[in-house]
């Protein structure tokens, strides 16, 4: 029995947010529509595993690959370049020593640092949209912020057979991250001003392809202004380049 009064329209249904599987695909093939899905059902547990799986098998594969010796030196050496401090042999083979880790030891450390890091820029992004007036719930900035990353996890799944292709030993930790060409740091000198470097490397294909997601997707957030939902990912992403490569400066020279 209808039970509305005669002559009244009835409510138009909301529609459902997607599936998971569908948020997925749909986060490349329709962002917009997708992103207004998941603030109506937030969902963010499978590009967040996927991240995370990304970053294990990264792990996994570039930790054999590079010469821990060789990459304290090459540190210390900037540094002695910048202060005219530096360590003796010994001293750098016994950092090198301590700092070794099996692959699988070096993905179990990198694994929770990786999870509490996703959860921390949620946090912010969240704190962010608050600030400048949205009414957005924790899990819908998460659902944002989760599928707005997936452009990286390609860029990682584009890198593994790279990583995966070089002799063991064969890089540094900051030649490795020069192997994906896909930032402009890639293609500096590899004596380039550190500040420089850093700021170059965060020019990244994947990097932008991620931002221009998390600003259709902050868009969404309710009660966000269309200017709210852009100044807030792009000032946080400027100030965390700004604030990395000041410290990459600071601490590697």
């Amino acid at each position: 029995m209808n039970d509305a009064a005669p002559g009244a329209v009835p409510p138009a249904e909301v529609p459902a947010g997607p599936s998971a599987g569908a948020a997925l695909v749909g986060t490349f093939t329709s962002p917009a529509a997708t992103f207004a899905g998941l603030v109506r059902r937030p969902t963010w547990w499978l590009p967040f595993l996927l991240w995370l799986a990304g970053i294990g098998v990264v792990v996994l594969v570039s930790t054999p690959k590079i010469d821990m010796e060789r990459s304290f030196r090459e540190m210390f050496e900037k540094r002695a370049e910048r202060t005219g401090q530096s360590l003796s042999d010994e001293q750098i083979r016994e950092m090198a020593a301590r700092s070794e880790r099996k692959p699988a030891m070096a993905a179990a450390f990198a694994l929770p640092f990786t999870a509490a890091t996703f959860f921390l820029v949620a946090l912010v992004l969240w704190g962010g949209a608050r600030a400048a007036g949205s009414e957005a719930r924790f899990g819908q900035a998460t659902a944002v912020w989760a599928h707005a990353n997936l452009p990286n996890v390609v860029g990682m799944l584009v890198s593994i057979p790279l990583l995966m292709s070089l002799p063991d030993a064969s890089e540094t930790q900051l030649s490795v991250q020069r192997i994906l060409k896909s930032n402009v740091g890639a293609f500096l000198p590899t004596d380039a001003p550190t500040f420089l470097a850093s700021i170059a490397s965060s020019i990244d294909l994947f990097s932008l392809a991620a931002l221009a997601l998390l600003v259709v997707g902050m868009r969404k957030l309710p009660a966000m202004t269309p200017a709210g939902g852009a100044a807030v990912p792009i000032v946080l992403w400027a100030l965390y380049v700004l604030g990395k490569s000041a410290l990459a400066a600071v601490f590697l020279g």
